[in-house]
């Protein structure tokens, strides 16, 4: 007895041939278990279908990506794409055949199993029947998921599956009219512990920090739900708490009420906070040969102070720009049984008490050098660094001394510097100069302060040795420095600035003595621009005030021109001409503006600029020409800051400059 199409391939277009056994005589078929076997091996053998989705596009993406019969359809068409080793019917479905000759009970003779012949053609290889059922039933629900976390809670999803025709694929047909999406109607925090208790009491810290995170809160009322901004805004809002004072907050409760209907969605959070947390003693381990006092003294806190973990960061980063410490590690102790008095711990590695350098060195500005460094971390014992500097160079050479205090309390330090100066400028003339200086510095959050007062005396040669200009001054000034950047080695975004307020009294061998007063400001700003380009900008103004008869140093006079002025004319070289040689002018007027973007996708620190810049340095402000330049450059942004290299060409001296320059200047 013959058995015919015991395994037709479903979307093949043929069938197996038929596979014949024969039936001994007297031999009963059981034809239920017959049609059982059949009707399973049926089940189990591969299908080819395909899935078509049929949603807004930007859903349809998202349901490509993440919904199971999206995944195993991609699956599929990578299988098909490799090689197959036999060309001929796939391992599932010979199982499923032999696994159906089985179950009906037919044998060859002698109990050797028939072996079905394979179809002409290749079988597309595919999931089971089985299978694509289970995933086109659940495929709406799953389909529901994955978009009302795009907010959309009133969907209407169907799934629809062709009819099986030979030589045609089954076609999975998912709709989805995903309606409006759901927008936040009402945001409410509740709170527990401590923070309500400072809230019950009409606490302004309390108050402030409330407010905070409810101006912060990441999913606001009339903005769309969805899962993603839901789980961040929680996440950011704990954090924001944990980081203010309450280390040990946690949500109680957070629930959602969506009203699918109206598309509303209402949330409702409940925080414990735990206690509040306070700073208490500061303990410094690993310290040798350095004061405790050089770490205490730039606490942004004292005891009893409300934790705030941004405190910890910063001062850990003000501990590191000491340069006495190789390592630091700043932690607390968060437990809150000890939250009204939360001790501090502070480790370091101390670096070596003494330190010296070599190098060489060119710059566009001043030509070769060599130069060499000196570093006393702790001189004498007397809690104060020394270093002194010399620089060898063809057109500059200086030598200084700096000695600067460990922190005093108020994150003040002291300051004293000497220096010597010899200077070729480009027209030949050598200026000298010495200045003696005493001051103070206070560092804040972005804005640092030195006060100081200075003695300074300068003298100007010509090349044939003419004493152009010799002036000393006693003069006090304080100085601002404020940054606001994104990060301070290589900025992109924000500015940084600096003033100086300079008042003193002069004495010249040349002309009259008399009290002067200065002024000077730079700006410069950084803004990233659409495609990728980067913008910097910069302004610098200066004014000396004083009546023309009193002559002033030069090095408190102004000049422009250089790298960090404007390219295109060589260093110092914009002045005012005396008896055929440059002087420092009494007003300043500089200005740039840069645009660079990166040369190549895959390499974004090297980049290609375009400039212009424009100043003068003149006797007083009626009398400054805006000198021009402008050019190319490349620069890469290195770990120590910025490498330029430009060329620029100088309208007034109509040539061409090469300038390179390494860091910022502010």
């Amino acid at each position: 007895m013959s058995l015919a199409g015991i395994a037709c391939l479903v979307g093949q277009g043929a069938c197996a041939q038929e596979s014949v056994a024969q039936v001994p005589a007297g031999a009963e078929v059981d034809t239920e278990a017959r049609d059982q076997a059949t009707e399973l091996a049926r089940d189990n053998m591969p299908v080819a279908w395909r899935l078509d989705i049929e949603a807004p596009e930007a859903l349809a993406r998202l349901l490509r990506g993440y919904l199971d019969l999206a995944r195993f359809q991609a699956e599929a068409a990578e299988a098909a794409a490799q090689p197959s080793g036999s060309g001929g019917l796939g391992e599932s479905a010979l199982s499923a055949l032999s696994a159906l000759s089985s179950a009906a009970g037919l044998s060859r003779p002698g109990g050797v199993e028939a072996e079905p012949e394979p179809p002409a053609g290749p079988v597309t290889q595919g999931i089971s029947r089985s299978e694509l059922r289970r995933l086109v039933v659940s495929a709406p629900e799953q389909a529901r998921a994955l978009i009302e976390a795009e907010g959309y809670f009133s969907a209407v999803i169907r799934a629809r599956v062709s009819d099986e025709r030979p030589g045609e694929p089954v076609v999975v047909t998912l709709s989805v009219e995903p309606g409006e999406q759901t927008l936040v109607s009402r945001v409410q925090f509740v709170f527990e512990g401590e923070l309500d208790a400072r809230l019950s009491a009409d606490d302004a810290q309390a108050r402030a920090l409330v407010e905070a995170l409810s101006a912060s809160w990441g999913l606001g009322e009339g903005q769309v739900f969805r899962q993603s901004e839901w789980s961040d805004a929680k996440n950011t809002a704990l954090a924001r708490l944990r980081a203010d004072g309450y280390p040990a907050a946690s949500w109680s409760g957070t629930s959602v009420t969506v009203d699918a209907e109206a598309r509303t969605a209402r949330i409702y959070l409940v925080a414990d906070t735990g206690p509040a947390f306070a700073f208490g003693d500061i303990h410094v381990e690993g310290l040798k040969r350095q004061p405790a006092s050089a770490i205490t003294n730039l606490a942004p806190f004292k005891k009893g102070d409300p934790y705030k973990e941004k405190l910890l960061l910063d001062w850990q980063e003000r501990i590191q720009k000491l340069n006495l410490f190789e390592s630091i590690f700043v932690t607390t102790d968060l437990d809150p049984t000890q939250a009204a008095a939360t001790p501090v711990l502070v480790q370091v590695r101390e670096q070596a008490m003494q330190a010296a350098t070599a190098g060489v060195g060119m710059s566009s500005d001043t030509g070769p050098r060599i130069s060499g460094d000196y570093l006393h971390r702790n001189l004498w014992g007397l809690d104060w660094q020394a270093k002194a500097t010399m620089q060898l160079g063809r057109e500059l050479s200086n030598l200084k001394l700096d000695f600067t205090s460990h922190p005093w309390a108020g994150r003040k330090r002291g300051l004293l510097s000497t220096q010597v100066n010899y200077v070729v400028d480009d027209d030949k003339a050598v200026t000298t100069s010495q200045r003696l200086r005493v001051g103070q510095l206070k560092e804040g959050e972005r804005l640092e302060r030195t006060d100081y007062i200075e003695f300074q005396r300068d003298k100007v040669r010509s090349a044939d040795k003419v004493v152009v200009s010799d002036a000393s001054a006693y003069s006090a000034t304080s100085q601002w420095i404020f940054r606001d950047v994104d990060n301070q080695v290589l900025p992109t975004r924000g500015s940084t600035s600096m003033g100086q307020l300079t008042a003193g009294r002069s004495y010249s061998a040349l002309d009259e003595t008399g009290l002067f007063g200065r002024a000077y400001a730079r700006v410069t700003a950084y803004a990233p621009l659409p495609w990728r380009w980067y913008a910097t900008v910069r302004g610098e103004l200066g004014q000396v005030f004083a009546p023309d008869a009193v002559s002033v140093p030069d090095s408190l006079l102004f000049r422009a021109g250089g790298d960090e002025s404007v390219r295109g004319y060589a260093y110092r070289s914009l002045g005012v001409t005396t008896d055929g040689v440059t002087v420092g002018g009494r007003a300043l007027f500089t200005s740039s503006i840069e645009l660079a973007h990166a040369l190549w996708a895959s390499q974004p620190n090297l980049q290609g600029a375009l400039f212009v810049d424009a100043g003068d340095a003149a006797s007083r402000f009626g009398a400054l020409q805006a000198k021009v330049g402008m050019g190319l450059g490349l620069r890469w942004r290195s770990p120590v800051g910025p490498l330029k290299l430009d060329a620029a060409y100088g309208n007034d001296v109509r040539q061409w400059r090469m300038h390179f320059s390494v860091g910022i200047s502010l």
